[in-house]
């Protein structure tokens, strides 16, 4: 057979298979695509369906869509113009309003101060307390301080420097006039641990020469430390020169505390106080002067004998 016969006859064999093939694919049944069902989902999710296969000439088409929810949101922090919870109060007023009130006449019993061995501060076992007043500064309050004292009948302990008594003479008899003692506070107000011994026994001699002139009295043995300044050399001169220490065991902060009030000397004074107490306080103070009537009655009421430094010191 010629060549060129052959090659038209395989071709055409070719073309004749191709559509027996044809024709064959067109009468079976489409093919299945066979899945695994997908492992469920949470409820708000939705199931997912296989792919289909299209007919014959046809594409495969994803399936309808199916509408999602939304999942709830979260819940949001309040807006800054809310109100934050409610805080309980920085101080405990509620606390201190339900708790029983506090008795107001209760004294505390703090310990104190035995100062040297060679001076006194307070008096043991005794219901009775000294008032001491030191003068070095002014003298403007120390009429109502003498005029509160001889109201309620009273004797005290007076410490003056000899400056002091200089500028204020008439005070100075009227003070032993009423009744009262007088100690020694130096001349001139210095620190005694400062100065050397020579100059501690002049302060002394000059302070007791003039009161001596002016009242006939001696400030012996009583002897208050300018600033409370003493140690045992100091102690020593002065005993020497036949002065005991009178330190204190309660101190008004009359003197020393900028701005004190009348209010806040007595209350610290009947909070603190117990027998044998030497207290503190300052002539040239006006608050003090201002309360002393008021604190005198209180100590009364409480028991308290006040008494001078000499009598409260007294051996019975």
């Amino acid at each position: 057979m010629p060549r060129h016969i052959r090659s038209v006859l395989f071709a055409f064999a070719i073309g004749a298979a191709l559509v027996v093939g044809l024709n064959s694919c067109s009468t079976q049944a489409p093919a299945k695509i066979i899945t695994q069902n997908p492992p469920k989902k949470a409820a708000h999710s939705p199931k997912s369906e296989p792919l289909k296969a299209a007919g014959p000439g046809k594409e495969a088409t994803m399936p309808a869509a199916v509408p999602v929810e939304a999942p709830p949101k979260a819940q949001e922090p309040p807006a800054a113009s809310q109100e934050p919870p409610a805080k309980e109060p920085a101080n405990d007023s509620v606390r201190v309003a339900a708790a029983p009130p506090a008795d107001r006449n209760k004294v505390s019993k703090p310990k104190r101060y035995a100062g040297y061995p060679t001076e006194i501060a307070y008096v043991k076992d005794t219901d009775k307390i000294a008032l001491t007043f030191d003068a070095g500064a002014s003298a403007a309050p120390t009429p109502a301080i003498l005029a509160a004292l001889k109201e309620a009948d009273l004797q005290v302990t007076f410490f003056l420097t000899g400056k002091w008594c200089e500028k204020n003479p008439e005070l100075v008899k009227r003070i032993i006039n009423e009744g009262h003692e007088i100690g020694n506070h130096s001349y001139s107000h210095p620190d005694f641990r400062k100065i050397n011994d020579s100059a501690i026994i002049e302060q002394l001699k000059k302070v007791e020469d003039i009161v001596v002139n002016l009242t006939g009295q001696s400030t012996k043995p009583l002897f208050r430390p300018p600033y409370g300044g003493r140690d045992k050399r100091v102690l020593s001169v002065v005993g020497e020169q036949g002065y005991t220490s009178i330190y204190w065991s309660l101190d008004s902060l009359d003197a020393f505390k900028k701005g004190i009030t009348s209010t806040e000397i007595q209350q610290r004074i009947l909070k603190r106080v117990q027998g044998g107490d030497i207290v503190l306080m300052h002539c040239g103070s006006d608050p003090t002067a201002k309360q002393l009537p008021e604190l005198i009655n209180k100590l009364k009421e409480r028991g308290f004998t006040m008494v001078k430094v000499s009598e409260l010191v007294a051996k019975e």
